[in-house]
């Protein structure tokens, strides 16, 4: 008797997973934004959230759990249930933790699971009105005539856009001094005012001191000019070859959501992404992507040993 409720009870456990997923979802999603309402990536969070919850079938729901750069938000989901229901919208940010927190208690291999990198917004470097220079290459070369002089701002010491203006530096060979700032926004005003020289953030953050004129926006980080201003050049029209720089914006779940609630995660978000309210929001900044989840985890391991690499050589601790 008790061996055959054993069997019983093993069968059940077997078949659970299947079934559980073949169901799926029966309730409300959870959508976990490890950053303040209102912020970019909360914005975009909760305007891919209504058509990819009408994809799922189920609402939903974004939840903000902010703190320590993200770290908070992203630790609540890895120890959440791994059923499909409580989901990470993360930033490039997770490649950076390894470098800049680790003694942080969780590690995106072993902690999640990969769903999808969704959207990208590539980086543009801008520099102030102050400068003598209008382009790339006269920026290069005012710069190594000037070694040490010149300073660039960021958010704060280990932050996404500092470590892609110690990667732009080191690429190019000049020598900028790191002011570390409050905020993007903190960074932006202080570059207007020409007390910084050189900063990098997305278009949607610079885009109205680059209207205004206020900024001179230089180059912009991908292989192609962006729709949100085809006049901004890439590196490599300017002769700075194999440089990329992006933010990004993806979807994981805890370790061990089973590959099939994954899968249909997946195949919802890729009809999310062709809603025209999101490419609306989404081509204002960069462009959609849509990956395999097998995309985003070759994604985040790349970057993780590049900024290591790049935060080693600028003395990032």
């Amino acid at each position: 008797m008790i061996r055959r409720s054993f069997i019983a009870l093993a069968t059940a456990a077997f078949f659970a997973g299947p079934v559980m997923a073949q169901d799926y979802p029966v309730r409300p999603v959870t959508v976990v934004v490890p950053y303040t309402a209102g912020g970019a990536t909360d914005t975009l969070a909760r305007v891919i959230a209504t058509p990819f919850g009408e994809a799922l079938g189920q609402p939903v729901v974004i939840e903000n759990r902010a703190g320590a750069g993200g770290a908070v938000g992203a630790e609540f989901v890895a120890r959440s249930d791994p059923d499909g229901y409580t989901l990470l919208f993360h930033t490039a940010t997770v490649a950076v933790y390894p470098t800049t927190q680790p003694n942080l208690d969780f590690d995106y291999a072993r902690d999640f699971e990969p769903i999808m990198l969704a959207t990208r917004a590539p980086y543009v470097i801008a520099i102030s009105n102050k400068l003598p220079v209008d382009d790339l290459k006269g920026f290069i070369d005012y710069a190594k005539e000037h070694p040490g002089e010149l300073n660039h701002g960021s958010p704060g010491a280990g932050t996404s856009t500092q470590l892609a203006a110690e990667l732009f530096k080191q690429q190019v060979g000049i020598d900028l001094l790191h002011v570390p700032y409050g905020g993007s926004s903190a960074v932006l005003t202080a570059t207007r005012a020409g007390e910084i020289d050189f900063m990098v953030d997305t278009y949607l953050g610079l885009k109205g001191a680059v209207d205004g004129k206020d900024v001179k926006a230089l180059a912009v980080g991908t292989a192609k000019r962006q729709a949100f201003n085809p006049d901004i050049p890439t590196f490599e029209e300017q002769g700075v070859q194999g440089i990329e720089l992006a933010a990004w914006f993806a979807f994981a779940a805890p370790k061990g959501t089973p590959k099939e609630i994954v899968a249909k995660l997946n195949t919802a978000l890729h009809e999310a992404l062709k809603n025209p309210k999101v490419l609306e929001t989404v081509e204002a900044q960069g462009e959609v992507i849509g990956s395999t989840p097998e995309e985003l985890g070759e994604q985040v391991n790349m970057e993780i040993d590049l900024w290591a690499k790049v935060a080693k050589e600028a003395g990032v601790n």
